[in-house]
């Protein structure tokens, strides 16, 4: 489907308060199923543009997404996954979005000429398993942006071509049990819809503390064994800090389980791509000191970021991606 705008300027929620303006564009099937929509907007500046969808997801950014530098009218274009709910998959929210694709346009109408929406089967998908610091969590329009929860998953789709659809199943208070390959329920869409080719990036520890060293391995090494039966390929991914001001060396250590060991030890016998995201993100906080880094988490909150934060952790993930020239570094803007 084509929308000109005119057609745009009267389908669309106008902008209320801090709350942008919302396009939303109906389902294509009946059954509420995971689906996948190619969009390409028609715009005349590019240059100072974002673009979220669904429960707040960065789709794109100017900065993020590289602007462009030609004149005139220009095709920006990406891939939205969406499901019911829009946000996390199980747990209880205020906001669970409509069926179909809703695109949030904080710049308003102006520039955009054209929007085309396209039901597609994606070449490749980008799965995400974590937890609250990973997370799609929900628009939180009303609060100030340095408040609203952000998960660097949730803007992870800024970083990707229209090639990819980002799946992100994390989910808040959620571990390895959730994702476990004997009765995991958060593994079981994953399941699902995982074929040859597609991508897991998997960051589990911050809700394992009471995980036993053996069980958290296991489990990690049965979902790296189902991911690949799917012919598909797992990246394994540190927790990153906590913003408690304590040595690197402390972070993620329970007495029956250290994390950091556990995680290098699984990616070195299970030769699986490994992003420490802990030692990056401890890389970037370390010089900025625990006041400065604050900034980048909500107030009054440790571990949970905002969505400066989240760009911040997704900035290293990205870079760690390009450095061990994973396959997926092809599929980047």
């Amino acid at each position: 489907m084509n929308y000109n705008a005119a057609e745009l300027k009267a389908m669309c929620l106008p902008a209320s308060g801090d709350t942008p303006l919302a396009c939303h564009f109906p389902e294509s099937g009946t059954d509420n199923a995971p689906l996948h929509y190619a969009f390409k907007i028609t715009h005349s500046n590019v240059n100072d543009l974002s673009v979220y969808a669904e429960s707040r997801r960065l789709m794109f950014d100017s900065e993020l997404s590289g602007a462009a530098v030609n004149s005139g009218s220009q095709v920006l274009s990406f891939t939205v996954n969406t499901r019911q709910p829009d946000g996390q998959p199980i747990q209880h929210d205020t906001y669970e979005g409509l069926p179909g694709a809703t695109l949030w346009l904080p710049n308003g109408l102006d520039g955009i000429e054209n929007i085309e929406v396209t039901p597609v089967t994606p070449i490749q998908q980008v799965f995400v398993i974590g937890d609250s610091t990973v997370c799609d969590q929900n628009p939180q329009w009303d609060k100030p942006a340095m408040n609203r929860f952000s998960g660097w998953g949730q803007v992870l789709p800024a970083y990707f071509n229209d090639t990819v659809s980002i799946v992100n199943y994390a989910d808040s208070g959620e571990g390895t049990e959730a994702f476990n390959t004997l009765d995991g329920e958060l593994l079981k869409p994953i399941a699902n819809q995982l074929t040859r080719n597609d991508v897991v990036l998997i960051q589990l520890g911050h809700n394992d503390k009471k995980t036993p060293q053996n069980v958290y391995e296991q489990r990690l090494e049965d979902l790296i064994h189902f991911i690949r039966s799917r012919d598909a390929q797992p990246i394994l991914i540190s927790p990153m800090i906590r913003n408690h001001g304590i040595a690197l060396e402390k972070q993620h250590q329970w007495p029956q389980l250290d994390i950091p060991a556990a995680l290098a030890g699984i990616a070195k016998r299970e030769n699986v791509p490994y992003i420490d995201l802990l030692t990056l993100s401890n890389r970037w906080a370390a010089p900025l000191g625990q006041a400065k880094a604050q900034a980048y988490f909500v107030s009054k909150d440790r571990t949970h970021t905002n969505e400066a934060g989240a760009r911040v952790f997704a900035d290293l993930i990205i870079d760690a991606i390009k450095q061990q020239d994973l396959p997926l570094a092809q599929a980047l803007r």
